[in-house]
């Protein structure tokens, strides 16, 4: 699938940018395998519909939010008290989203790795997959430990 206008750049040695550019369909792929996580924000309710899902700025929104989230971790990588102190703390924000639980986080991986493979076209390799695979495991482990801690403080 090709995006226009999307230059390649590269973070860590791998090419970051491009994948950012598939916000929308790594979001589609997510609420298409779990819907149920829609009804978790109470203005995705209505949005049953692949076009719907499509359709809505709002939802557009959240999904820059959340690649926004991955590529700071990205990012953070440098500087590691940053990157788990922000992590830490969008973890922790979940926890005021009610009907959230924690393993829900895991299910932004392979619609991730997905979203990466069909970005990245001929530029996957199997060296670019196992990244891929340890970052966002890395990244989904440091959310949940935001959570779990933001429990233990309340």
């Amino acid at each position: 699938m090709d995006f226009p206008g999307v230059k390649p750049c590269y973070s860590r040695g791998i090419a970051w940018c491009a994948v950012k550019n598939a916000t929308m369909l790594c979001h589609a792929w997510l609420f298409e395998e779990h819907g149920e996580l829609l009804n978790l924000f109470e203005k995705f309710k209505e949005l049953k519909t692949r076009e719907d899902q499509a359709n809505s700025l709002e939802l557009a929104e959240h999904a820059s939010t959340v690649m926004n989230t991955l590529d700071e971790g990205i990012k953070g990588l440098d500087n590691l008290d940053a990157f788990f102190e922000y992590l830490h703390q969008v973890g922790a924000s979940h926890r005021r989203i009610p009907g959230f639980k924690v393993e829900y986080f895991w299910k932004i991986e392979k619609p991730f790795l997905t979203a990466v493979e069909t970005t990245l076209g001929d530029r996957y390799t199997e060296n670019v997959e196992n990244i891929y695979k340890i970052t966002i495991k890395f990244i989904i482990e440091t959310l949940i430990k935001g959570y779990d801690n933001a429990n233990a403080t309340t």
